[in-house]
């Protein structure tokens, strides 16, 4: 059982695509796609980031686009 994904990297023109399977985790999704482990996923460009360790499996549908975002700073 897999799905596909495609993330699109903040900055970057082109998007990556991936296949996940049960327990993908973010970071694992984020190692697998070469990319630092400094970013976070969301389903939503200025959405809740997904945790690092979080299982995306069961929370994506195939062919759904995630983002790849740098971490914001809040209360500068």
């Amino acid at each position: 059982m897999e799905k596909h994904i495609v993330v699109k990297v903040a900055g970057a023109a082109e998007p990556r695509e991936a296949m996940i399977h049960p327990g993908t985790t973010c970071r694992g999704l984020l190692d697998a796609l070469g990319l630092g482990r400094n970013l976070l996923l969301t389903q939503d460009p200025a959405g809740t980031p997904f945790g690092a360790d979080e299982s995306l499996f069961d929370k994506v549908a195939d062919g759904q686009k995630l983002y790849a975002v740098p971490p914001m700073e809040v209360g500068k």
